[in-house]
């Protein structure tokens, strides 16, 4: 028993097919399903019939030279002149176009565009019909299938930029025949959640067949008369539905989808400090210019009264001022004159200038000696002079009128 490895198994069957002669070279039809054309110009598809399918690649420098490069859409049916290819590394199997013819339309893609043609004349397709994306929702209602990849895609890419964002899922098929007004159904309930402000409907890539529940009518239908915003996620970049057309965002992948409805948390972040700083700056230049104008209008409504009447009021305070300086020192002059007078009477009465005069002053013990009666024969006394005291004995006392009849 031979046993290979992957590498024998894959060189014994890339050196089958390369003797198959009429594998070279060869016609086959079918229908473009997944088709996406690379940055170098390249093209990569799937030709299928009722049951089956195969990859096909064509070549920039073949699209180019036969005149595709405008010819490869989904849905048209074409036949092409081909060679098979296997990839050895990762036994792969598909078709190189040598030349391609197209053939009519499939019955999808007649149906689909006239559908469309129908809708685009009711307006369902308008751009002014198309609202915009809320830059932070914070609950986001999912149209999709609970087990698909979508789901865990769109979860993990939110996740990734805010993880404060909630969702609510709204589980529906998403394929098959009946699948249809089942999504439609589920986009009514999501818009009719009090929660919800933004709807995703999506699903991964798949066949014309696969992604045709998403060209129904009930579903174009229920997303127009959504009143809350919503955006398609269906298929891959190069897959269109009508749900895409009536949408207001198209997300090329479901991964895209939630970029488109997720702002990162700390753009969020950036666009709060921002604004605070904007804030900060502009209260203080308020402030400023207020400080400015309650400046202007005091010095023209109040600053310059209010100066002009307290220079008046210092002037006559200055005057006021002199008034009572110059009465001060006229009445502090006539009180120094009164004062002079008074001094000149006092040292008038001085006992000393009658003692310069000849006149002395007479005690006896310490006291002042008026009349002849205060004294008698025997007394001492004491005789004040200008130059001293004289101590004296009473001889005789004589009493004599004149004086006291005088005074």
């Amino acid at each position: 028993m031979n046993i290979f490895t992957i590498t024998q198994l894959n060189a014994l069957i890339k050196r089958t097919l390369d003797r198959e002669y009429l594998l070279k070279s060869f016609y086959v039809t079918g229908t473009i399903i997944n088709a996406k054309r690379h940055s170098n110009g390249h093209f990569y598809f799937s030709l299928k019939d009722e049951e089956s399918a195969i990859d096909v690649t064509m070549w920039s420098s073949t699209a180019m030279s036969k005149g595709l490069a405008n010819q490869v859409n989904n849905g048209m049916l074409v036949t092409i002149k081909a060679g098979l290819n296997f990839y050895g590394k990762t036994g792969r199997l598909n078709l190189v176009v040598q030349d391609m013819q197209v053939g009519e339309k499939s019955p999808l893609q007649i149906e689909f565009e006239a559908l469309k043609r129908e809708l685009t004349a009711l307006g369902y397709f308008d751009e002014s019909h198309k609202q915009m994306i809320p830059e932070m929702a914070t609950c986001i209602g999912l149209v999709t299938s609970k087990s698909g990849a979508v789901l865990h895609d769109i979860l993990h890419v939110s996740g990734n930029r805010n993880p404060l964002i909630q969702f609510k899922l709204f589980s529906v098929p998403v394929q098959g025949e009946k699948a249809g007004p089942v999504i439609a159904r589920g986009i009514y309930e999501a818009d009719a959640d009090p929660d919800v402000e933004l709807i995703i409907v999506g699903r991964g890539g798949g066949s014309t067949e696969d992604l045709w529940c998403f060209n129904d009518r009930a579903v174009v239908e229920a997303i127009y008369h959504a009143k809350k915003p919503v955006i398609s996620a269906v298929g891959h970049e190069t897959d269109y539905t009508l749900c895409d057309y009536v949408a207001d965002a198209r997300g090329a992948t479901p991964s895209h989808a939630a970029e488109m409805a997720v702002m990162p948390l700390v753009v969020l972040q950036e666009r709060l400090a921002e604004k605070e700083n904007y804030l900060h700056t502009y209260i203080r230049t308020m402030v400023q210019q207020k400080k400015q104008e309650l400046s202007a209008l005091f010095n023209r409504r109040l600053g310059m009264p209010a100066l002009q009447f307290l220079h008046g009021q210092k002037t006559k305070l200055q005057g006021l001022s002199q008034q009572m300086e110059s009465s001060s020192i006229k009445k502090v002059q006539e009180k120094e004159h009164q004062l002079a007078l008074l001094a000149k009477q006092l040292d008038m009465l001085n006992p000393l200038h009658l003692m310069v005069k000849g006149y002395s002053k007479i005690e006896k013990n310490q006291k002042a000696i008026q009349s002849v009666q205060d004294v008698a024969v025997g007394d001492s006394l004491s005789l004040t002079v200008i130059d001293g005291i004289i101590t004296t004995c009473v001889e005789e006392v004589t009493s004599d009128g004149r004086f006291t009849q005088e005074l």
